[in-house]
């Protein structure tokens, strides 16, 4: 009684294991999908269709414009290429008065604009003789190097000299500001 049985389910699972194996030649599989007998050689093997990669032209870099100096502007650094390197000039401006509060602007422009701000930042430090370079920045805080122009409105900053720096800009960046001036 078990040998008919047995014999009744070999023809079903020898239909399923069939039809599975024509299917799979025919291309109508889901781990196949869009390869057809026309790219299966006569071996069964799958061939990879030929790709061809070609770079995408991003176009020229977004231009920037650096804003004129304002009255009261605190500080600015102006970032351009120089060769393979970058050339940082720095103003110095007025000392931050007490009770004032203040605008940054800030804009970079690279040859491949970034989406995000990866690294990029400018930073605020304290500008009184013998600090430069030293210590924690006042204020820091990141932005994309994409062409667009941000601001950050109403900062208060302590009184005195204060310099601003840009840090982490891309290889590819051709120009860069940043200003503080009243707000």
């Amino acid at each position: 009684m078990g040998r008919a049985v047995v014999s009744r389910w070999r023809p079903v699972v020898g239909a399923v294991l069939g039809a599975a194996a024509v299917a799979s030649l025919v291309g109508c599989t889901s781990a196949d999908p869009g390869l057809s007998e026309a790219t299966r050689p006569a071996s069964g093997a799958v061939v990879a269709p030929g790709v061809t990669f070609t770079p995408v032209d991003p176009g020229p870099p977004p231009t920037i414009t650096v804003p004129p100096r304002r009255a009261g502007e605190v500080a600015r650094v102006v970032v351009t290429r120089s060769g393979p390197g970058k050339a940082f000039r720095n103003v110095p401006g007025e000392a931050v008065a007490v009770g004032r509060t203040y605008t940054v602007e800030v804009a970079c422009a690279a040859a491949r604009p970034g989406t995000g701000t990866s690294g990029t930042t400018y930073a605020i430090y304290d500008a009184a003789p013998g600090t430069w370079g030293h210590g924690e920045p006042l204020y820091s805080r990141p932005f994309a190097c994409d062409g667009t122009v941000q601001r950050t409105v109403d900062l208060g900053l302590p009184a005195g000299p204060v310099q601003i720096d840009v840090r982490g800009l891309p290889a590819d960046a051709v120009e860069a500001y940043a200003v503080i001036s009243p707000g």
